[in-house]
């Protein structure tokens, strides 16, 4: 498990997938690798995702996919319980009772200049900051996209080109 496992890079079409041996019948390049691209990997990759089917004994692309993650999530909460530590510590504050980042520094902002705020007495103040208030949902619910540019293995020239960006991203007040 020092090595990054190969996984497929586009959400499973359906749950009978993670119930699938594929790896055994060596149909890779439709789960392990960059489906992007449409590449299976490499054979040392092949070998090494064989090793540890073995080593840990998995049945099937669901069991796969968990040990998959599993590094990932355990290193991500390792990080997240250090900032927790960090922010308790400094700002006697705990991140994991915010629900922004930016939040929590409006919260050691105000704890720690001890400023007191006035509540708005006067209706137009109300009504200005509410005004500069922007939000709502905001997302792409366009379940599938083609990108179209020279990097592509069927770019095709007569259309025009079209890249895909993923952000995973708040950006709540700014």
């Amino acid at each position: 498990m020092c090595l990054k496992g190969g996984f497929k890079n586009k959400p499973a079409d359906d749950t009978i997938y993670f119930k699938d041996d594929l790896l055994k019948r060596k149909e890779v390049s439709c789960c392990v690798g960059s489906s992007l691209v449409n590449e299976g990997i490499s054979e040392a990759d092949y070998e090494h995702a064989q090793n540890v089917w073995k080593c840990f004994e998995i049945k099937n692309l669901g069991e796969y996919h968990d040990l998959y993650v599993k590094p990932d999530v355990i290193l991500l909460s390792d990080v997240f319980e250090n900032f927790r530590k960090l922010t308790q510590n400094f700002y006697q504050l705990d991140a994991a009772h915010m629900l922004t980042s930016p939040g929590l520094a409006w919260q050691a902002a105000l704890k720690m200049t001890d400023v007191k705020l006035d509540l708005f007495t006067d209706i137009d103040m109300h009504l200005f900051i509410e005004k500069g208030i922007r939000g709502g949902v905001s997302m792409i619910s366009h379940r599938h996209s083609e990108a179209n540019h020279p990097q592509c293995p069927n770019y095709d020239a007569s259309e025009a080109n079209k890249y895909i960006t993923y952000l995973d991203a708040n950006n709540f007040y700014g």
